[in-house]
């Protein structure tokens, strides 16, 4: 596997970057709600319907979780794009007996309160459209395997509504369930739904 190999260097051009790229194709980035930062580290779940979805996650980190930024990305793509481990990215290969390694790897980051890891659990892109997603096993095993992590559900919307870009809206939820695969997919669709069925009220004038 890849791991995270952080750079300060790489982390502040990073930055320029996406607050740059944010500003130039999205209207506005709403955050519907906050969260208070506190002494534990973040497993930060979202869902997984675009290319920007990295980027959504470096901002919330920035502007409201401000740990040490880690992200789960498919090996074959970090491969092609080593400039992401040294910001925080690390690998993950589905189809290999290596992802017992990366569980591992994500685990032992979040033993550090410092630290906050992305993981998409669904491990592939889908629709926004879509009201529910399917987990796969390793966010159950991570949990197992960290204590005192905070696990933070996101979920990134984006409409265009009356504007020629589109807005993003944001949404962020603690999660002090149950750790278990079938209670964590069914409180973060529970949640999607929700999203789904009040933004539009959210732009109503």
């Amino acid at each position: 596997m890849i791991k995270a190999n952080h750079s300060a260097f790489h982390k502040w051009l990073m930055n320029s970057y996406i607050n740059y790229i944010l500003r130039c194709d999205f209207q506005d980035i709403v955050f519907t709600n906050t969260l208070q930062p506190d002494n534990r580290s973040i497993l930060l779940i979202p869902n997984h319907f675009s290319w920007w979805d990295g980027f959504f996650a470096w901002r919330i980190n920035q502007q409201i979780l401000m740990k040490n930024f880690h992200i789960m990305m498919l090996e074959q793509e970090l491969s092609k794009r080593m400039f992401f481990s040294r910001v925080g990215a690390f690998s993950v290969n589905l189809n290999s007996r290596s992802i017992i390694d990366s569980i591992d790897y994500a685990a032992n980051l979040l033993a550090n309160s410092n630290n906050m890891v992305t993981i998409y659990p669904q491990g592939k892109l889908g629709s926004q459209h879509h009201w529910e997603v399917q987990f796969r096993r390793g966010i159950e095993r991570i949990l197992q395997k960290a204590n005192n992590t905070r696990l933070v559900f996101a979920v990134f919307l984006v409409d265009y509504y009356g504007n020629r870009k589109p807005t993003v809206t944001v949404t962020l939820k603690d999660y002090e369930g149950c750790s278990s695969l079938h209670e964590i997919e069914n409180a973060y669709n529970s949640l999607l739904k929700d999203c789904i069925q009040n933004q539009d009220n959210l732009f109503t004038t």
